[in-house]
C-alpha cells in the first residue's frame, strides 16, 4: 500500500479501480462481496479472477449481464450467497474485496461477516465503508443503517494488522493476514 492520497470521484467516491490500483489487487483470484462493476472491472482492467456474490438474485443478474457484454463471462463467476456464511473453504481466495457493502448487512451479522472474510481470505481483507458524512448523503432516506467506523477498525484489529486510509465521503480498512 502507498501512502498516497486515493483519487475520489466528483461526488466524492473512491472509484472501484482506484481501489484495486492502490491495493495492489492484479492477477490475483477475488471474492468481491455485493453485486456491483468491481466485479468486472477486477477482471477486465486488472486479470483478476472473480466470485462475486450477494443475497439478491435480481443484483447478480443484472451484473452478470454487464458482465457478458464485456465479454468476461468466463472470468467472473456469479453466486448467490450470504457474506456472513460462506461456504468456501480457509483461504480460498487471495483477496477479499467489501466495496461499500457492509451498510446492507443487519448490525448484528457485521461482526460474523467480517470474521467470515478474514476466514476465507489469503493476503488481505479490503473494506471500503462510507463515512459518517457519506452515508448520510447517499443513504439518508434510505432502511440501512451506517457502520459505526470506531468499531469496525477495532474488529479488524482483533483479526490482524489493519491500515486505514481517510477519505472525504469513504474510507478504506486493509486488513493483512
Amino acid at each position: 500500500m502507498q501512502d498516497e492520497k486515493l483519487k475520489e470521484d466528483a461526488e466524492g467516491l473512491i472509484e472501484r479501480a482506484e481501489i484495486l490500483r492502490w491495493g495492489e489487487v492484479t492477477n490475483k483470484v477475488l471474492l468481491d462481496v455485493g453485486a456491483g462493476p468491481l466485479a468486472v472491472i477486477a477482471a477486465r482492467d486488472f486479470n483478476c479472477k472473480v466470485t462475486n456474490i450477494d443475497v439478491s438474485e435480481d443484483a447478480l443478474a443484472d451484473a452478470k449481464r454487464d458482465a457478458e457484454k464485456e465479454g468476461l463471462a468466463e472470468q467472473i463467476v456469479f453466486e448467490h450467497g450470504d457474506a456472513a456464511s460462506l461456504s468456501y473453504p480457509n483461504g480460498s481466495f487471495d483477496v477479499v474485496i467489501c466495496y461499500g457493502a457492509l451498510h446492507h448487512i443487519e448490525p448484528e451479522g457485521r461482526r460474523k461477516c467480517l470474521h467470515e472474510l478474514h476466514r476465507v481470505a489469503k493476503e488481505k481483507v479490503i473494506i471500503v465503508e462510507f463515512t459518517p458524512e457519506g452515508f448520510a448523503e447517499f443513504h439518508a432516506f434510505g432502511s440501512y443503517k451506517h457502520v459505526d467506523l470506531d468499531w469496525l477498525e477495532h474488529e479488524l484489529n482483533t483479526l490482524g494488522e489493519v491500515e486505514t486510509y481517510s477519505g472525504t465521503l469513504m474510507n478504506v480498512y486493509t486488513l493483512f493476514r
